[in-house]
């Protein structure tokens, strides 16, 4: 048995909570240097094309029946069922791949029309997107692969084995794209390394799994039951999925036709520091997913671990968001340049805060997943789509980007009802006092720390320095704030600690 597996379960949930922290930490920091690179060396235009079939595969037709896998890996594991598992995951494996080769089939079939006719891309461009988009059909395959070899390490709690080879992917993708870029390569070298990438780390994930999984083996088997559960499982999933693929699509195609390729540029640099924010939370609380379906029925102590992920959570992004509204031209100038700036500023402070309710949410979606009720997420993502949608084709006219912004957060916020319904469902009633004293106690301690790292920033020369100075101080006010309050107290801090040297 493993050390990992050894530790007491608080050690091994804050553990493998920073596992997940360091899958997004890595790239994000070279994905931060990379992105000004690559603006520069591919223009505004083909950064927008860029952008656009990246769109395409990060949603398209990825819907991962591999979470099946982690939540009946974990459940299995734990009951002592593990008979059961290798048809679920061999299941998983076949109806994955059948929807990712479909995926391939449909975009390279319609790549032709999407760029001449959908997204309107100009004529000198257009040769280099169909190639873009059929580079892109292929990485969705490869994709899917990936996500079902990482799966079961997730569902075995080898976080450890999954960040360390999921980092090391990153490094490799981003590193290398800043390596072309740097070289002058354009879009479809970028796109072609993210593919190789992609493919290689399938083999890894694949073998890994193979090492730690003895139930994966061959020859497959393939049981009624266990299609239907996966099935029945990922209904829900592959349900927000398409709506969010439809969402995410649109509203790159809407930009892209309506407002030209360039203004797609000045949204999606905001969108991916949106889209950043979310996925440092959701990899830090991956680890709720296969833990609920460990506690479904073990009431107190799922609660217990509810509201104190959903408090941590809460801490992190409020301080963020409120950072990146308050300091986002200072931000934006001296990351992409002042011209970007100009345009992005409000688009950014619209979208962080759009992405700071997902964020804040991912605790509890992830949970209602871990319990087998993903489907609960589905029916409240519906109206969350139309809101944004509708408001998107409404406001574009008279707002251009920053209308699709204000669609974006207008229908996200619909989103935070999940709270008092996921609540009422599973704990017996909504958590009035715990969230009465968070909101307090993060709104007096966010606007101590927006007083002072604007007033610090206005008397520094707009430097990457100065930027620290004010965020920094500005953190000191916020939890100094939180420490007098009493919503954070040192004993908690010592207990992380404990738990995180195990």
């Amino acid at each position: 048995m493993s050390d990992q597996a050894t530790q007491p379960a608080r050690a091994r949930i804050a553990t493998n909570a920073l596992y997940g922290l360091a899958t997004w930490i890595i790239p994000i920091g070279l994905s931060f240097v990379a992105t000004p690179v690559i603006l520069r060396s591919l223009g505004h235009a083909d950064f927008g094309i860029y952008a656009l079939v990246l769109g395409f595969i990060g949603y398209s037709f990825t819907f991962s029946f591999g979470r099946a896998i982690i939540k009946y890996v974990a459940e299995y594991r734990r009951s002592g069922e593990t008979e059961k598992i290798k048809a679920i995951v061999w299941s998983s494996i076949l109806l994955n791949l059948s929807v990712g080769a479909v995926g391939v089939i449909v975009i390279g079939l319609l790549a032709p029309w999407l760029v001449r006719s959908v997204f309107l891309i100009e004529p000198e461009a257009q040769e280099r997107s169909i190639l873009a988009f059929y580079i892109a059909a292929v990485t969705i395959f490869a994709t899917t692969l990936n996500q079902l070899a990482s799966a079961a390490l997730q569902g075995l709690h080898r976080y450890d084995l999954f960040s360390k080879i999921f980092t090391f992917s990153g490094i490799l993708t981003i590193g290398g794209n800043l390596v072309l870029a740097l070289y002058g390569f354009g879009l479809n070298a970028l796109l072609l390394w993210n593919l190789i990438v992609i493919s290689a780390f399938a083999i890894v994930f694949l073998i890994t799994t193979k090492k730690n999984l003895p139930e994966l083996t061959f020859p497959p088997v393939f049981e009624r039951e266990a299609f239907k559960k996966v099935i029945y499982f990922n209904a829900g999933i592959i349900g927000y999925q398409i709506l969010a693929n439809l969402l995410l699509l649109f509203e790159r195609g809407w930009i892209t036709n309506r407002l030209g390729v360039e203004n797609l540029t000045y949204y999606v640099i905001p969108l991916t520091l949106g889209i950043q924010l979310h996925a440092f939370t959701a990899s830090l609380v991956q680890v709720i997913f296969p833990l609920a379906s460990e506690l479904a029925n073990d009431k107190p102590r799922l609660l217990a671990l509810y509201l104190k992920a959903t408090k941590a959570v809460s801490i992190i992004v409020v301080f963020a968001v409120s950072m990146v509204v308050s300091l986002a031209p200072w931000f934006l100038t001296l990351w992409v340049g002042v011209d970007i700036a100009r345009e992005s500023t409000t688009i950014l402070q619209l979208i962080i805060l759009a992405f700071g309710v997902t964020s804040i949410l991912t605790v509890v979606w992830q949970m209602t997943e871990g319990l087998g009720r993903p489907t609960l997420n589905l029916l409240l993502f519906v109206p969350c789509i139309v809101i944004c949608i509708l408001l998107m084709v409404t406001l574009t006219a008279g707002y251009g980007n920053t209308g699709v912004a204000i669609a974006r957060l207008s229908g996200f916020v619909v989103l935070a009802a999940l709270i008092p319904i996921v609540e009422k469902l599973y704990f017996d009633a909504f958590q009035t006092v715990f969230w009465l004293k968070t909101v307090i106690s993060l709104a007096v301690a966010t606007a101590a720390a927006v007083v002072v790292s604007r007033t610090v920033v206005s008397y520094l020369d707009m430097t990457w320095i100065a930027l620290f100075v004010s965020v920094l101080t500005g953190g000191m006010a916020y939890f100094t704030v939180l420490f007098i309050v009493r919503f954070v107290t040192f004993a908690e801090l010592r207990s992380l600690r404990r738990s995180t040297n195990g």
